[in-house]
């Protein structure tokens, strides 16, 4: 075995050993560096705070001119099919639709700050409440309402706050409002019902939505109260709420409502920016992989010069006694020791730099958190394995194929 040993000691070339480790280093840094940042994309995206926003999109139909004159005319605005909504369900990247469902009653609202009246006609829309990002068990909201009068829950998007407390009270000289006290602010819901008889509501805001564009009520008592209170035909939606899996691809359901020519409300550059983001993270994996690829050539060509450069040596020994295993010995363990030493290196690196890398991106979004380092040593100990075994299997082919 010492002889076996010596003799490869004495053919290979330090050069390109020493070029395989330096460019399977630098696949393997690049290969991992990849993996655990989509990993932590991942985590970030689909966290409690960023998936209460990040996975749905609303999105509607473009409104033109024609259909302007249309609706002028007496025609229906633009909306959505059941058929349109079912292939819309049906989309692999899509886990849930949900359908708008808007008042089509006349309401208005009415309340007082100070010395502040306001009324003004409004709308009201509803969704499923699986849609809906308030935590009602938790808040310990009522989220129902009864026809005839009494009290109406109403959720807003948080948006309008802004826009009240920074713009309208701002430049008006208003006091400005706190969650907590325009909660308590008692509103007047009027609803004129197709009799033209007024219904009066005691409604409160009793959550904010960072989600969907729009004054909600409960779904079941909008229903009831199209219904009861107007005398239109159930119209079809025209909006509706999209939500998408947690592995979605961005890009197949971008180009899907681009297609399709929907518009997208709201979360539109989430969608855009998860595309771009997985898709140059899966472009750098791509490329670490070529050029650990590469290097794995450069060693296992390296390896069959010299077995081809020893064969007649290699019969000899096969003549004596020795065992196509024995044989490969020095060359199995030379890929062992490469190999083992490039991922276990390349590991490390990653161990040490990475989260030096992740204070930078906190930086920039405090609540990110680096994911555990954990896997990407699984990984680097899986493509350990693999090379090696691919290592072994074509030097044993190849020793056996030379002593025969």
């Amino acid at each position: 075995m010492k002889l076996l040993v010596k003799l490869l000691r004495k053919n290979i070339n330090a050069w390109q050993l020493g070029g395989f480790f330096i460019a399977n280093l630098l696949g393997g840094i690049i290969m991992l560096l990849a993996f655990q940042a989509y990993r932590d994309f991942e985590q970030f995206m689909h966290g409690e705070a960023r998936n209460a926003t990040s996975n749905y999109v609303v999105i509607s139909k473009p409104v033109s001119a024609i259909n302007t004159l249309g609706n002028l005319l007496g025609a229906k605005a633009p909306s959505f099919s059941t058929n349109e909504i079912e292939a819309l369900k049906e989309h692999p990247s899509v886990a849930d639709v949900g359908v708008f469902t808007a008042a089509s009653f006349n309401v208005s609202g009415h309340f007082a700050l100070a010395s502040i009246h306001v009324g003004t006609e409004m709308f009201l829309e509803s969704v499923p409440d699986r849609f809906i990002d308030v935590d009602f068990e938790q808040s310990g909201i009522d989220w129902k309402a009864e026809l005839g009068g009494g009290f109406l829950p109403i959720i807003v998007p948080r948006s309008y706050l802004n826009i009240y407390n920074f713009g309208f009270a701002s430049t008006k000289g208003a006091p400005q409002l706190s969650d907590g006290i325009i909660s308590s602010l008692p509103i007047e819901i009027r609803i004129r019902d197709k009799y033209r008889n007024t219904i009066t509501y005691d409604a409160r805001i009793v959550g904010f939505t960072e989600r969907l564009n729009t004054i909600l009520v409960p779904d079941s008592f909008l229903q009831a109260a199209n219904a009861a209170y107007s005398s239109k035909d159930n119209k079809r939606p025209s909006r509706l709420v999209v939500e998408s899996t947690p592995s979605a691809d961005s890009h197949s359901l971008l180009q899907y409502f681009t297609d399709q020519g929907y518009v997208i409300e709201g979360s539109a550059d989430t969608l855009k920016m998860k595309s771009f983001v997985y898709g140059l993270l899966i472009v750098v994996m791509l490329i670490g992989t070529i050029i650990s690829l590469l290097a794995f050539l450069l060693l296992m060509i390296s390896i069959l010069l010299l077995i081809e450069k020893n064969k007649e040596k290699f019969i000899s020994l096969h003549s004596l006694g020795y065992s196509i295993k024995q044989i490969s010995f020095p060359y199995t363990l030379l890929v062992i020791v490469a190999n083992s030493v490039v991922w276990l290196s390349a590991a490390t690196m990653i161990t040490l730099v990475y989260p030096t890398l992740s204070l930078f991106i906190t930086l920039i979004a405090p609540e990110f958190q680096h994911a555990s380092l954990l896997p990407c040593w699984l990984v680097a100990l899986l493509l350990d394995l693999l090379f090696i075994w691919l290592h072994r299997t074509v030097i044993v082919k190849q020793i056996r194929k030379a002593t025969q």
